[in-house]
C-alpha cells in the first residue's frame, strides 16, 4: 500500500474512532443525567429518549472536544502509543480542557455565551459534580477511541518505513 493510501486509511479510522468516542461520551452523560433526574430503568419513555438524545448530545461533545482531542490524537499517533491507559488519559485531559474553557465562561473556541442560562437545567459549571461528569465522559471516550482506532496508533509510520 502506498504511503498516501496508508495515511488516508488511517485518517478514516481516526475519524471513525472519534465518532465512536463522541457517542460513548454522550451516552455516559445522558445515562448519568437520567439517573440524576430520578428516571427508572424500566421507564419506557426515559429509555426511548436515549435514542434521540445520545446522537444529539454527541454533536455537542464532538464540537466542544474537537481541538483538545486532535492534540491528544496527534500525540498518540506521533509517539505510536497504543495502550488503553494513554488514550483514556488523553480523553480525560481533553475533557479537563473543555471544563476549563467552560469555567472561563466560554471565551476560548466555544464562543460567547452566558452560563447563567444553563443553571435552571444543569448544575453550575463551578460545581465539582459537573467537572467529574465531563471527566468521566472523557475517560470513557478515550477508551472507546482506543478500542476503535487507538490499538493501531502509529501503524502508518511502520508501513511507511517498510516501503522501498
Amino acid at each position: 500500500m502506498s504511503k498516501v493510501l496508508a495515511l488516508i486509511f488511517r485518517l478514516a479510522v481516526i475519524l471513525l474512532g472519534y465518532i465512536g468516542a463522541s457517542l460513548a461520551a454522550s451516552a455516559f452523560i445522558n445515562i448519568l443525567a437520567l439517573g440524576a433526574l430520578g428516571a427508572e430503568p424500566s421507564d419506557p419513555v426515559a429509555t426511548a429518549s436515549l435514542v434521540f438524545t445520545i446522537p444529539f448530545t454527541a454533536l455537542f461533545v464532538a464540537y466542544y472536544a474537537f481541538f483538545p482531542a486532535v492534540v491528544a490524537i496527534f500525540i498518540t499517533e506521533y509517539l505510536g502509543k497504543s495502550d488503553w491507559l494513554t488514550h483514556a488519559l488523553g480523553g480525560g485531559a481533553a475533557a479537563l480542557v473543555v471544563v476549563g474553557a467552560l469555567l472561563a465562561n466560554g471565551n476560548f473556541w466555544l464562543g460567547r455565551f452566558e452560563t447563567d442560562d444553563f443553571e435552571a437545567y444543569w448544575p453550575p459549571f463551578e460545581e465539582p459534580r459537573t467537572a467529574l461528569l465531563l471527566l468521566g465522559a472523557g475517560l470513557i471516550g478515550g477508551i472507546v477511541y482506543w478500542l476503535i482506532a487507538g490499538r493501531s496508533a502509529g501503524s502508518w509510520q511502520q508501513d511507511a518505513r517498510q516501503l522501498p
